[in-house]
């Protein structure tokens, strides 16, 4: 974090807000006692310093300011666990034929449900994989208009206007790459051991 980010998440802080709420209510303060502009806008600006000295140089201050960062963290993972609840839902809402594409949509509502659930215990929400799950369902979308205009064109007997060759398994296969992505980077953001290597330490224990 560079002194600029520290500074304005101190700022943001509690510490911070009432500093700055302090500055002008000073000015305010000294200009109603008679004070003039000069020792009223004196007196704001030793308030301001004061306040920026207690967040540079003490303990509590730079405590609220890592309080802040960590505000915003759990702020980011919250919008992304909620991207990720929208995303699955309308993935399983879906209606599409049996098929490859079908089972590979379900095992990433699957992996989708687990991310949540461990937001939910955790609070961390890898951002890679929400992303993935949004896409896959940018993928299915596009999977889905393909089959929409394969229907149409061949009902009306018209030449194909934008070709996907092999579009269900190269969509199946693109969603298994998703939810296996989804699994990964879920695992490694709350330190969950794969399997193998949890079987593999306890072997090795006395």
């Amino acid at each position: 974090m560079t002194p600029r980010e520290f500074l304005g998440r101190y700022l943001r802080s509690p510490w911070g807000l009432a500093t700055l709420c302090a500055a002008p209510a000073a000015l305010a303060a000294g200009l109603a006692l008679g004070l003039g502009l000069l020792g009223s806008g004196a007196a704001a600006l030793g308030i301001l310093a004061l306040g920026l000295g207690f967040g540079l140089f003490t303990d509590p201050g730079r405590k609220a300011a890592f309080a802040e960062l960590e505000r915003e963290a759990a702020g980011r993972a919250a919008s992304r666990a909620a991207s990720v609840r929208e995303a699955r839902s309308r993935l399983a809402a879906l209606r599409l034929p049996e098929g490859e594409a079908a089972r590979a949509r379900d095992l990433l509502v699957l992996e989708a449900g687990r991310l949540d659930e461990s937001f939910a215990a955790s609070g961390a929400c890898d951002p890679e994989a929400a992303q993935a799950v949004s896409e896959g369902l940018e993928l299915l979308g596009a999977f889905l208009r393909e089959r929409d205009e394969a229907s149409t064109e061949r009902r009306f007997a018209l030449p194909d206007a934008h070709p996907f060759p092999r579009a269900e398994e190269r969509t199946a296969a693109a969603l298994r790459e998703k939810a296996a992505l989804v699994a990964a980077r879920r695992a490694a953001s709350v330190g969950e051991l794969p399997p193998a290597d949890a079987v593999a330490i306890d072997e090795e224990l006395p």
